[in-house]
C-alpha cells in the first residue's frame, strides 16, 4: 500500500466541539463523507455521504463498509471524511483506496471486510444465544473470560481510536488487514492492554451493572469504554453511561431489532435534549458535548418504549 494515494482522509469535528470551526476546510464540493452522523456536516459533503445506518432511514443490516463496496469511487483530489473513528468508517476508506488500485475484494479480502460489518453492527443472532455463551462476568474475572470479538477486530478498533495516528495512517493499517490479514504489533498490543484494563475496572468495583425494565434492560455506569459490552450479558437492551473526552456520554442499544420501539425512544430523547441520534440498534447523546439528561430520566424513557 505503498503507492501514492489520490485522496485525502480526515476526521471532523462534532459541531457542538468547541474546535468544531477546523471543518470548514474539510468540507464542499469536493467531500466524501463516510458515516458523518451530524446532518449539518452531512449536507456539506458534496460527494455524499455513506452512512447506510444511521439517521431517520437508516437500515441496520448494511454497514459503510459494506456500502464503499459498490459506491461510485471519488474523483482525485477529493477528502474523504468521518465523525466516528470506528473500523467500519476507516474500513469503508480502506475498501474504495483498494478499489481504486484495482484490487479484487473477492475470497478472504471479502470475508475480512464482512467481518468488520457483522461486529460493527453487533449482528450476533438471538440475544438469548449469545447470553448463555457470555454469562455475567464473575468478579474476579480473566481475560479468557470476556469472549467476544476476535483479537484483530478489537485491534483495528483500536487503531481506529488511536491519537496518535493520522487518519491516513488508519487507513492504511486497515487496508493491510484487509488485503493481507496483517496487523502491525502496537494495535495488537493495545488491544490486550484494553482487555487487561478493562478486567481491571471490573475486578476493583469500577463497573456497576443494574437492570430495570423487570430485567429486560441493563444500566451500565463505566468509564471504562465496554459498557454495551458487558451490559449485553444481563439484558438485551443496555443504556452506558460513561465518559468520552471527558464528557458524560448516554448510549442506549439493543442486541437486535425487537425489544425496544427505538424510533420512538430517539424521538422522546430528542424532545428532551436535541442532537441524539443513531441508528435502529443503537442511539447516542449529542457528539462533543456532554449530556444533561439524568440516568433516571433515560430509564423512565426507555422503560415507556420496550416493546
Amino acid at each position: 500500500m505503498a503507492r501514492s494515494i489520490p485522496w485525502q482522509f480526515a476526521m471532523l469535528v462534532p459541531a457542538r466541539h468547541p474546535d468544531s470551526g477546523s471543518n470548514r476546510a474539510l468540507l464542499g464540493p469536493h467531500t466524501l463523507g463516510i458515516e458523518v452522523t451530524d446532518p449539518v456536516l452531512a449536507h456539506a459533503c458534496g460527494l455524499g455521504n455513506i452512512d447506510p445506518q444511521h439517521g431517520p432511514d437508516g437500515i441496520a443490516d448494511c454497514s459503510a463498509i459494506e456500502a464503499a463496496l459498490v459506491w461510485p469511487l471519488p474523483q482525485a483530489n477529493a477528502r474523504l471524511v468521518t465523525i466516528r473513528p470506528d473500523a467500519d468508517a476507516f474500513g469503508a476508506m480502506a475498501v474504495l483506496l483498494m478499489r481504486q488500485r484495482g484490487m479484487a475484494i473477492t475470497g478472504d479480502r471479502l470475508r475480512r471486510v464482512l467481518e468488520i460489518a457483522q461486529w460493527d453492527r453487533f449482528d450476533l443472532g438471538c440475544w438469548q444465544d449469545w447470553q448463555r455463551a457470555h454469562p455475567p462476568l464473575p468478579r474476579a474475572a480473566q481475560v479468557s473470560d470476556l469472549g467476544g470479538a476476535p483479537l484483530a477486530i478489537q485491534a483495528l478498533s483500536a487503531i481506529a481510536t488511536a491519537r496518535d495516528r493520522t487518519a491516513k495512517d488508519k487507513v492504511l493499517a486497515t487496508a493491510s488487514w484487509l488485503a493481507e490479514g496483517l496487523i502491525d504489533n502496537a494495535a495488537a498490543a493495545a488491544a490486550q492492554a484494553f482487555q487487561q484494563s478493562l478486567i481491571r475496572a471490573w475486578n476493583a468495583g469500577e463497573i456497576v451493572i443494574e437492570t430495570f425494565a423487570a430485567g429486560r434492560a441493563a444500566h451500565v455506569r463505566s468509564v471504562h469504554a465496554a459498557g454495551l459490552r458487558l451490559g449485553y450479558r444481563m439484558a438485551p437492551v443496555v443504556l452506558a453511561e460513561g465518559q468520552v473526552q471527558g464528557r458524560r456520554k448516554l448510549t442506549v442499544a439493543q442486541f437486535a431489532p425487537g425489544h425496544v420501539d427505538m424510533k420512538r425512544l430517539l424521538a422522546d430523547l430528542t424532545a428532551l435534549e436535541s442532537g441524539w441520534g443513531g441508528s435502529p440498534t443503537i442511539i447516542g447523546s449529542p457528539q462533543g458535548a456532554g449530556s444533561g439528561l439524568s440516568a433516571a430520566v433515560v430509564i423512565d424513557t426507555i422503560d415507556g418504549c420496550m416493546q
